[in-house]
Parts: structure tokens; sequence; C-alpha cells
């Protein structure tokens, strides 16, 4: 009788008990990060309120169904896991608690996103590319949440339950390998010793969130085969990666492999899925994969045309940014073989690896024990698959990832859990082995992780990204910055009163410099900001348009622009250098949520030009940029044209010309004839290889002509003098820039017989 009620027990309740039964306090934290993705899909509902009420409960219903198809029931630590590695990320994380978070990263973007996303869209109306850097604000809103819960100083600590929420799950991974819980304990610390890690611990920036998800993710992986439901298993890990991939982008590289192990698993595996099954779970794991990514990239997309914006721009050809150009050329590798190397490389060279120029060698060390492991290990599927996963990945991230620093931390803690997985089964098999050899290679191992951690720990006391004391250093002002925790939720309460009077009503601000509109944000979060500092937004016609209009349409506010003392001359530059006017300039100094931390900063007034002069140079400097990579798009069609001509003789042709671009064709350029749209034609020998003349005429559009528009234009060409074969081409030209046919536009040729 029991049984068959079981089998009645309605679904709801099933999966109750089952989501009792997996429940793991690291979920209540997930329910954050489902928050915060949730909220972007309420973006378009104006009532934050209200959109914060809707976005609760999605994240709720997600949460639960998440926790509730568990493919693995829950797996707690125990005491030991608290005493040691809990006391042990505490205790780094109280190091520099109380001084408030300075890093160029935060102050340049983070805090900006932050304020932004909690509020809704990250752009506000009247804005012109506030953020040098718009990728996905979900971290940022995280943060930002914990931020006004806590204050200031204790909203990352957002990132210390992170950290003991990815040793919680390194500590699942390691069970097969340590069976003793203060051993497992012990080298779970160690794994979460690498001091790139640590440094980001007291920080706003975004990248130790996404780690116990690709843990997670890791786990799951590894445990494929001992999984009742495989199918949801493959969805959990989908959607872990997408989580991941949404709160960096750049975390696709390294968890590839993962991906691919996954999709064998499911296609060729020793329990593969039916047919029927793998296209159900793949739409689904599909589906997991891109929920968390979609809504933030459709927005992208409608803001700029480009749904992963400023990436992959070359592709997309967004008119906000150009389509060349590439990663910073300071940092990884540089050919083939260094790219290899790179994992190697980067602990020799750490200048290449990070600002911060230190480096313990962690990659260096897991990926040559990874290389080794092959071979020491082989024998035992979970540690083999783990040296696969840490060899592809590093290979990945030296070349897809660029080799920085900070895209690498999940390859950090992979590193140290190989190198333990590796050391563990070595030293099993050394109980049975003849030679005492695999013993020396089982300590060997153990002592190195010991010895990078230790050197992490150094390093850690004296940098971060932030360059902040310590307790250690700097006693006295760490005891007085402590009696501002949980009093720092306002930047504009440390103000004094003629100070907030000055800064806090500004109703538009002009960013023209690094590191200010954090604090711009967090003094008037609703003033539109307007960038001048970030050249890449002025690349086109289309996008200096858009900056005109958004100084136009604030034209009747007053406008100011906040900058750092040292860098008042290159705010002054940009600001004229976009045809705007500097006005008077006012030192201040910000307390930054800190009486005695006060930063040295510059508020200047900046004016709408003023004047005919004034206005005629502003006109100007919108006409003098290309068009969008879109925008050079023609169709060419020609109206009667000779088979034959005579050297040297002058013929009237005509034309059908249609904008098959994205860009409005300008008519007038300046006062010397450049930047506007002419229809011209160049001879061409009789292969088409080489241009003999590009100089021979030009005929102007009457109009500006827009997208999709057509019209008849005459051409009054001139034929080579030298009889011969050649080819007449036809094409738009953009004076002083290029012709259309050089940026991917095809040009009409024809071939022209010239005769004595």
């Amino acid at each position: 009788m029991k049984a068959d009620a079981s089998q009645h027990v309605s679904l709801p309740r099933r999966m109750l008990a089952d989501a009792r039964a997996r429940f793991e306090w690291s979920d209540a934290l997930l329910y954050l990060y489902a928050l915060v993705f949730a909220r972007q899909y309420f973006w378009i509902i104006e009532n934050n309120w209200l959109a914060w009420s809707l976005a609760a409960s999605l994240a709720a219903v997600a949460c639960f169904f998440y926790i509730s198809t568990k493919p693995l029931r829950a797996e707690r630590v125990g005491r030991e896991f608290w005493l040691l590695v809990g006391l042990a990320l505490l205790a780094v994380y109280a190091l520099r608690a109380p001084f408030p978070d300075v890093s160029f990263d935060v102050l340049n973007y983070r805090l900006l996103h932050a304020e932004r996303s909690l509020r809704g869209a990250l752009f506000a109306p009247g804005d012109f590319f506030p953020t040098p850097a718009p990728y996905n604000p979900a971290p940022d809103t995280l943060t930002g949440i914990v931020r006004y819960a806590l204050g200031y100083r204790l909203g990352t600590i957002v990132n210390l339950f992170a950290l003991v929420w990815a040793g919680q799950v390194i500590d699942r991974i390691l069970r097969p390998f340590v069976e003793r819980a203060w051993v497992r304990a012990a080298c779970v610390l160690l794994t979460l010793l690498a001091e790139h890690v640590l440094f980001e611990v007291n920080t706003y920036m975004a990248d130790l969130l996404a780690l116990p998800l690709m843990l997670e993710a890791t786990r799951l992986t590894l445990r494929v085969d001992d999984a009742e439901d495989r199918r949801a298993l493959f969805v959990h890990v989908a959607l872990l990666i997408g989580v991941s991939a949404a709160l960096k982008l750049t975390n696709v590289v390294a968890i590839t492999p993962l991906v691919a192990v996954c999709a064998y698993k499911a296609l060729a595996g020793s329990r593969r899925l039916a047919a029927k099954e793998l296209v159900q779970t793949s739409l689904l794991a599909l589906a997991a994969f891109v929920a968390p990514i979609l809504p933030f990239a459709v927005y992208l997309w409608r803001v700029t045309g480009n749904p992963f914006f400023p990436l992959a721009n070359g592709f997309f050809k967004s008119a906000y940014w150009p389509t060349g150009g590439g990663w910073d050329a300071r940092w990884g590798p540089t050919g083939a073989l260094e790219t290899l190397a790179w994992p190697v490389i980067a602990a020799l060279e750490p200048a290449r690896h990070s600002e911060l120029g230190v480096y313990s060698g962690r990659l260096a060390i897991g990926f040559v024990v990874a290389l080794a492991g092959l071979a020491l290990a082989w024998r035992d599927a979970r540690a083999r698959l783990l040296c696969v996963l840490l060899i592809a990945g590093c290979v990945l991230w030296s070349a897809g990832g660029m080799g920085y620093s900070r895209y690498g931390l999940y390859l950090e803690l992979l590193a140290g859990i190989v190198v333990v997985a590796v050391a563990s089964v070595v030293a099993r098999a050394a109980s049975n082995a003849r030679f005492s050899w695999t013993k020396a290679v089982a300590f060997l191992l153990a002592l190195t992780l010991v010895a990078q951690s230790a050197l992490a720990c150094r390093y850690v006391l004296s940098h971060e990204w932030s360059m902040r004391p310590t307790l250690l250093s700097d006693w006295d002002a760490y005891r007085y910055e402590s009696r501002f925790f949980l009093r720092d939720r306002s930047l504009r309460s440390f103000l004094p009163a003629n100070e907030r009077a000055l800064l806090s009503d500004i109703p538009v601000w002009i960013e023209s410099a690094i590191k200010s509109n954090g604090f711009e944000a967090l003094l008037n979060v609703d003033a539109p900001i307007i960038a001048v500092n970030h050249w890449e937004y002025f690349d086109t016609r289309e996008s200096k348009s858009h900056f005109v209009r958004a100084v136009e349409a604030a034209s009747g506010a007053k406008m100011f622009s906040l900058c750092f003392s040292e860098d008042l001359v290159h705010a002054k530059a940009a600001v004229e250098h976009h045809a705007l006017q500097v006005g008077a300039v006012t030192p201040v100094q910000i307390p930054f949520f800190s009486s005695r931390h006060r930063i040295g900063m510059m508020l200047f007034e900046v004016a709408y030009p003023q004047g005919a002069e004034a206005r005629a140079r502003l006109a100007t400097y919108v006409e003098q940029s290309p068009l969008a990579a879109g925008g050079y798009r023609a169709e060419i069609t020609a109206l009667g044209a000779p088979a034959t001509m005579r050297a040297g003789e002058r013929v009237a042709l005509s034309f059908r010309v249609r904008n098959a671009g994205s860009s409005i064709w300008p008519s007038r350029g300046d006062a010397k004839g450049r930047y506007q749209v002419n229809l011209a034609d160049r001879w061409l020998d009789a292969d088409g290889s080489k241009v003999l003349n590009a100089l021979d005429a030009r005929t102007s559009l009457r109009a500006d002509l827009a997208p999709g528009g057509e019209v008849e234009m005459p051409l009054e060409v001139n034929a080579p003098r030298e009889p011969g074969v050649y080819v007449l081409e036809i094409d738009l030209v953009h004076e002083g820039v290029s012709f259309f046919s050089e940026r991917g536009s095809k040009s009409l040729r024809l071939p022209v017989r010239v005769e004595p």
C-alpha cells in the first residue's frame, strides 16, 4: 500500500521533496544570480519596483526547478572545511575589508554598471556611451544589491561567498582522490590559494562570481556516468556555463572542453542518448545556455546593431565601434609556438600576464603535471579527464582568451585540482609498487603545490588590484576605517555641505577622462552621461551624429565634467576636440566613503558651442568622418555603355545608383569637397588587376541619399590615350576616405576596347 501511495504522489510534491533533498546553502546565493538575470527580462518595464517584484518571482521559480531537478543529491561539507577553508578565506577577506575599493575598472565602469542596472537598462535616456566597456552588467547588479544592503566596504563580501561556494565544489571533486576530511580540506585550501584569485576578493570586479558555477559544471561533467538522469545533467551543465558566459563572456574559452566532453558522452559514450532523447536534450540544453545571455544580447543589438558589442564587430559592423583593431598587445602570447607554451611562459614573464606583474606559476605547474598525468594517472578515468580538461582549457585560453590573468582564474583552480588528483593517484599506486620513486613523485607534487601556495600568500600580502594596505601593514588606518562598516551606503553622505550642494544636482555629465563615471554615477545616477574620451565611439559619421544629437538634447541644461586632478589637461583637450567649450574649473576634494580618504578632482563646466563659427565647427566635425562599415554598399547599373571608344574620347554615360547600405550618403562635404559621396570611374588594365587612372571623372549627388534610395547619375568619362583593351570601373567614392569597393562594395566593371 505504501508503494502504491508513493506512485500517486503529485508531481509538485515530488519536486518539493527533491528540492529539499538537494538544497544547499549556496543555492541561496544562486537565487541572487537568478534574480539579476531575471531583472534583465523586465528592463522594458519602467516601474522599477514592479520590475524587481516580477524578477524576484521569476527567479524563485527558476531556482526551484533548478534545485528540484539536480542530477546529484547534495554532498555537504563537514566542520573540517569550515574550520580550515572557511576561516582561512575569511582571514584573507578581512586583510583589506575596511579600505574602500578604488580599482581602475571599478571606478572606470563597474560602479556605473551597477547603479544603472539596479534601476533599469545600462544606458539611460540622453546618454552617449557612458561606459568604455558596455559588457553585461549582471555581475555588477549582483554586487550592487549587496552593496546597498551592507554598504560599500562589505558589498564585496559576495566574492567571499562565491569563493567558499567554489571551495565546497572543489571538496566534492576531490572526494574520490582524498578520503580523509582534514587532508581534503587542506587540499581545497591549497587549491584556492592562487594569488590572482585572492587579489580580487575585496574588489567589485566580476571574475570570481562565475568560478563556483564553472567548477560545478566541471563536477557534473566528471560524474556523467554516475548520474541516473543524464539528460538533466547535460541541461544543468549548459545552464551553468551559460550563466558563466553571461557573467563574463571570456569564460566561454576556458570551459569549451566541458561542452566537448558532454557532447561526446551524449553521442558516443557507453550510455549514449537515443536519437529522440538527443534532440530533446540538445534543445533544452541550448535553451538553458541561451536564457541568461539572451536579454542583454537583444538589448545590445537594438542599441548598437551588435549583440556582443564591442566584440566581433568585424562581423556585425556596428557604426559605434571600429571594425578593425584587436586585443591589447601588452598581454599574452605572440605566435603559435608561444601560444602552446604560454601557460609555462607566463610564469617566467609575469609582466605580460597581468598589470600587477607578479605570478607564482600555478598554471605552469598544473599544465606540466597534467601532461605528465596523462601517463602517470591514465588508468584513473577522472584524473585522466581532469588532465585533458586542463590542457585543452589552457591552450584555448592562450589562443582565444588572450592568455591574460583574469581570464584564466577557473584554470588556476583547476590546475590545483589536477595536482592533487595526480598526486593522489600516484600515491595510491606507490603502496603496491616495487620502486619508491612513485612515492617520491607524489611527495614532490604535493610539496610543489605547497610552495606555490606559500608564494601566492606572500604576493597577496603586498598586492591586489586597488593596492590598498592591510591590517598588518597599517593597523591604525585599518582600525579607523573599520568604524564605517554598515555606515557607507551613500557617497553623498560623506561630502561636506558645500561640495554636496555643488555635486549632487548635476543635470548632465560630460565624461572626459578615465575613472570618472564611477563618481558621476554615485553622485547623481539619474543625470545622462555623454562621453568624449573614448575615441572608438567616434569612428564614423553616424556615431558622431548620435553624439551631436545627445549634446543638442542636453544643451538646455548645464553640463559638467569631473576628472582626477592629474587628468585635467587631457580632459579639457578631449572636450574641445569634440567641438565643445570648456568653462570654469573648480577643484573639489571627494571623501571616498571615508573622512580620511580624500580624492582630489576637478569639476568644470562644459558649454554647447555658441556663435555661428563654433556651430559651423561642430557641423564640420561631424562631416569629417567615414561612414559606418555597413554604409559602403552600392548597386550600380549602366543605362547603356559603349563597348568601344576612341583614344582620348570624352563620352557622357548614365547610371542608376542604389544605396544598398545602412548609412545616409552625404551630397556635401567640407569646404574642400572632402567627405561627400560621388560617382567616379577608374580605368584598369585588361585583366582588371592594375589601376591606370583613378582620377578621371566625378559626379556629385544632387541631395543626400538615404538607405534604399535610388538615383540616376550622369558621368562623363575620358578614354585612355593609348589604344588597347581596358576595364572601365564605375564606383562610388567617399572623398578623402576611400572608394566603396575598397570597403567591400561591388563596383561595376565594363570591358572597353579603345581604338585609334
